[in-house]
């Protein structure tokens, strides 16, 4: 019989027989509705029509509803209070107030919306008031945890509280010790409160677990060295040049050079070398006040260092590589720092002539020849060159010699 009103009506509607707007309105007016009021720090408190399954959060946002023709302005709104940081000016989501007849429940919607506490926001009843206040308190937390920053408190809270509101800690937390900054007087005096965290987490709302007061500060500090990523570089003439994993002051230059398969036939050992990047190992405070300091100003001492320690490479170790690899020399095999450099040159069969000659460049190398032949070879001194400023620069160890006739050039030597 249902079913015959049902398509009754359908055909009725169809050919015209009743006026559609009200059709639909009697429809409306049938349906039950539930007159809820919101007041408080909402955009339009009011009396707002809800359906039966309405919750708490859905009447706050029909009641936050923002008209088209104000979008911008609450854009710009926001980004102000972005910048300011500032959660007192905000509404609650903490300590929202649910007045049912002589009943009033405080909710926590962002209980609700963090960690899916339903009862946090409830289903509403025909006649609820639904009070929004603006945040009073807040607490703020930092440090190894998933969601740092300000969060609204409400009486009773814990460490335990917050540290779930911000989705808990980090893999990198150090639980054994956090702390607590609290303010102790009106002005900026604080007291450092020292808990154990694991134990606080462990025993939520326990004598363990530290209650807050307003405008604490909860820092959660990273475990040290945790999963430290260590690497070494090596380029040049090896089988498989780049970057290698290295666990600092145990992994030696040795396994390292195994590990690239080795020097290629064309490497030269004699000039690799080890150079260590890492600026609190290389740094040389009497060279970096030097480098402040003008060259006038310079004894002939300090000048002297200062000119050395300009042509030597910063970080670079003496190693013989030589020895190291082909006999195995333990007094070479140096323990690797994260983003030591490893470099392997191939073998230079010239020598290098620079300045004033005719014809400044690489020269094929010759054994057992001193600077003059390279010299020549390079098409002899130009014009205004200064003979007795001639230096060689040894390859392999940058070194800066004043030559004689007796000086033997070897390969990769600039001139």
């Amino acid at each position: 019989m249902k079913k015959f009103l049902g398509l009754l009506l359908i055909i009725s509607i169809s050919f015209g027989l009743f006026p559609q707007q009200n059709i639909s309105s009697n429809i409306f007016q049938s349906s039950e509705m539930y007159n809820i009021t919101v007041s408080g720090a909402v955009r339009s408190p009011g009396v707002y029509y809800m359906p039966p399954t309405s919750r708490v959060s859905q009447v706050i946002k029909r009641a936050n509803a923002i008209p088209d023709s104000l979008l911008i302005l609450e854009k710009q709104a926001k980004q102000k209070r972005r910048l300011s940081q500032n959660k007192l000016d905000e509404p609650s989501q903490r300590n929202i107030k649910l007045i049912r007849q002589a009943d009033t429940t405080r909710i926590d919607l962002l209980r609700f919306k963090k960690l899916g506490a339903n009862e946090q926001n409830p289903y509403l009843k025909d006649g609820d008031i639904v009070w929004v206040p603006k945040i009073d308190k807040t607490v703020s937390i930092w440090g190894q945890i998933n969601e740092e920053g300000n969060y609204e408190m409400v009486p009773g809270d814990r460490v335990s509280d917050i540290v779930n509101l911000a989705l808990g800690i980090t893999d990198r937390a150090y639980t054994e010790q956090a702390y607590i900054t609290r303010f102790v007087d009106s002005k900026n005096k604080t007291q450092k409160i020292v808990f154990n965290l694991e134990d606080a987490l462990s025993n939520p709302h326990s004598q363990l677990d530290p209650k807050l007061k307003k405008d604490d500060r909860i820092f959660i500090r990273e475990l040290p060295q945790y999963h430290e990523e260590y690497s070494v570089l090596i380029r040049g003439e090896v089988k498989f040049p780049g970057r290698y994993s290295i666990e600092e002051n145990q992994t030696s230059l040795l396994e390292i050079l195994k590990q690239s398969g080795g020097p290629t036939e064309d490497a030269d050992l004699s000039n690799a070398y080890l150079q260590r990047r890492r600026n609190e190992d290389t740094i040389d405070p009497e060279f970096e006040r030097l480098k402040k300091v003008p060259v006038e100003e310079m004894t002939e001492l300090e000048y002297e260092y200062f000119k050395t320690k300009s042509r030597e490479m910063r970080g670079k170790f003496s190693i013989n590589f030589e020895q190291l690899w082909n006999l195995q020399d333990e007094s070479y095999n140096i323990l690797l720092k994260q983003d030591d450099y490893i470099y392997i040159p191939d073998k230079t069969v010239t020598v290098n002539v620079s300045g004033q000659v005719k014809n400044p460049g690489l020269i094929t190398y010759i054994p057992k020849k001193n600077y003059m032949y390279y010299i020549n070879q390079a098409g002899g001194f130009s014009w205004n060159a200064r003979k007795s400023k001639i230096r060689i620069i040894r390859a392999n160890t940058g070194e800066w010699l004043k030559p004689d006739d007796d000086t033997v050039v070897e390969i990769g030597d600039m001139v």
